[in-house]
């Protein structure tokens, strides 16, 4: 039982993090960017009637739950990596000392067209951990390319520990970009995809 353990006390740490990000807004509304049209967003687990729109974007986010992923085998910086194929949304080891989950929240995945070649991608954030407690965490971000058709995943960067964010992650201009949140600044990161995403601000 200790693996359901782990998927609970993980969106526990996530949903906590939201929550904090969410007060420290009030906190400093200066912080904020200039107004942006928010990504669309959908409960693709409601019984209402679906959309165009909706249905293909939860058409997207179903591919998500069931994507093989590239990930690290430790959380060291230079771990050796491995690819593992998620179960809605989740991962977790035989032996139970790995598990991945996608955080399944508004603002932490996007779509868009990231190479600029016609097709749809994704940016999803994804947390590995090395016990069912989740103690030793860390945080990733990566690329899931034609999400419409192959959905191949790239070589995820490491983000941090247990971050916030101070807004929804984007695709734009051929970049990821990530608002994160600190306890005394906005720091807005941005990626570039080259055969893996590379830090570029």
């Amino acid at each position: 039982m200790k693996p359901l353990l782990f998927l609970g006390n993980l969106r526990i740490v996530w949903r906590s993090l939201l929550a904090i990000a969410c007060l420290s807004l009030v906190a400093r509304p200066v912080m904020l960017a200039t107004a942006q049209t928010p990504p669309s967003w959908y409960n693709c687990r409601t019984r209402e009637r679906f959309t165009p729109a909706k249905r293909l974007w939860c058409s997207r986010w179903q591919t998500l739950q069931t994507i093989t992923l590239v990930v690290p085998t430790t959380l060291d910086s230079n771990a050796e990596l491995t690819t593992i194929t998620l179960t809605n949304g989740r991962y977790q080891r035989a032996d139970g000392r790995f598990f991945v989950e996608l955080v399944n929240e508004r603002n932490w995945f996007t779509f868009g067209d990231l190479n600029e070649d016609g097709k749809q991608d994704a940016a999803v954030i994804f947390g590995v951990a090395l016990d069912p407690d989740g103690r030793a965490v860390a945080t990733y971000l990566t690329a899931v390319m034609d999400i419409d058709g192959a959905a191949q995943a790239i070589t995820p960067i490491r983000l941090g520990e247990r971050i916030r964010l101070n807004g929804p992650i984007t695709i734009a201009d051929q970049q990821v970009k990530v608002p994160l949140l600190t306890m005394t600044e906005v720091i807005d990161r941005a990626y570039q995809l080259e055969t893996r995403l590379i830090q570029v601000r």
